[in-house]
């Protein structure tokens, strides 16, 4: 997947409302809008369905959607929380139609190029963390998937899950505690602050 940079710092708010009244202004802030959070919603799909061809699929649906239903967005709440929310449902739609098709665990994280040995054991790392996501509470297991993989901030997190921040603080630690139960040492791989 391409990472794409932003490249105005205009709040995502004042972008979606451009983009959504504004039908000459709707592909470049629209744009801008896919460029801060492509990367985002491709990772928090690829942790739902541990398949770089789905999630990528599933990242496109989850930007036509969104730009399809921008009319719909009203700006009381963060533009990332709504757009995940967006990507969370096609997640569950993907999983309503591939019910008995296996999953692949395979993924492919590749930001820089470290050497093999690191490669291999961050490939390990994250495929255990992905299979023991599915054995959490499924709550929990959101938490993780939002905050870590989605990148959303507590109050994001809040907003996607229909919860209060000190609801989701505590999620994610208890959350972290049973991942690290199943899993390990979670914290050096990934830093959770807030």
């Amino acid at each position: 997947m391409v990472d794409h940079q932003p490249t105005t710092d205009l709040s995502d708010e004042l972008l979606a409302c451009a983009a959504r009244d504004d039908p000459t202004a709707r592909p470049t802030a629209f744009g801008e809008l896919y460029a801060r959070y492509v990367s985002h919603i491709y990772r928090y799909l690829l942790s739902r369905v541990s398949n770089q061809h789905d999630a990528e699929d599933l990242t496109t649906q989850t930007f036509e959607a969104a730009l399809q239903g921008i009319a719909a967005y009203r700006g009381q709440g963060a533009f990332a929380a709504w757009l995940t929310i967006i990507a969370r449902n096609k997640a569950i739609n993907y999983y309503r139609t591939h019910r008995n098709r296996p999953l692949d665990t395979e993924i492919d994280f590749v930001f820089y190029s470290p050497p093999l040995d690191d490669i291999i054991g961050q490939r390990l790392q994250i495929s255990q963390i992905l299979a023991a996501l599915d054995d959490l509470n499924p709550e929990r297991a959101e938490v993780i998937r939002l905050r870590i993989f989605g990148e959303l901030s507590t109050a994001q997190t809040a907003q996607a899950m229909g919860k209060t921040e000190a609801a989701v603080k505590m999620l994610l630690y208890r959350a972290l505690g049973d991942l690290r139960k199943r899993v390990g040492v979670i914290n050096q791989v990934y830093e959770v602050d807030e």
